[in-house]
């Protein structure tokens, strides 16, 4: 996979924790535009954008193992993360070595791409 396809999922994983709060100023800004014009078909894109991120982490999420969720949640969803890969390793906050540690993030980033469609070879 390309490293900019990495970024780019990098990048809408950093932005999961805020998708809904995206989604719902979208949704409040479509009823308001309702109310006095109509919705521009550009928001509307961008709304069911997110959705889409959203739901296509979730699904991967649910699909994950507990080391895997633990992994990308320390990495991608804090704010502020405490630990890198390494660390999550060293401290044992997963039960894997470093190898698949490694693996398990890539399968995840792999999953969310060809979810998002964005994956290539």
């Amino acid at each position: 996979m390309k490293k900019s396809t990495v970024r780019k999922v990098e990048d809408i994983l950093r932005d999961y924790p805020k998708i809904d709060r995206y989604i719902e100023k979208l949704e409040q800004k479509a009823r308001y535009a309702a109310e006095t014009t109509t919705i521009t078909i550009d928001e509307n894109k961008a709304l069911n954008a997110f959705k889409k991120q959203r739901d296509v982490i979730d699904d991967c999420l649910n699909e994950c193992s507990k080391d895997t969720e633990k992994i990308i949640k320390e990495l991608y969803f804090k704010r502020y993360p405490q630990f890198t890969l390494n660390g999550i390793v060293e401290n044992h906050i997963v039960s894997v070595g470093h190898n698949k540690a490694y693996q398990l993030r890539n399968n995840f980033i792999e999953d969310v791409a060809k979810g998002m469609g964005l994956y290539d070879l």
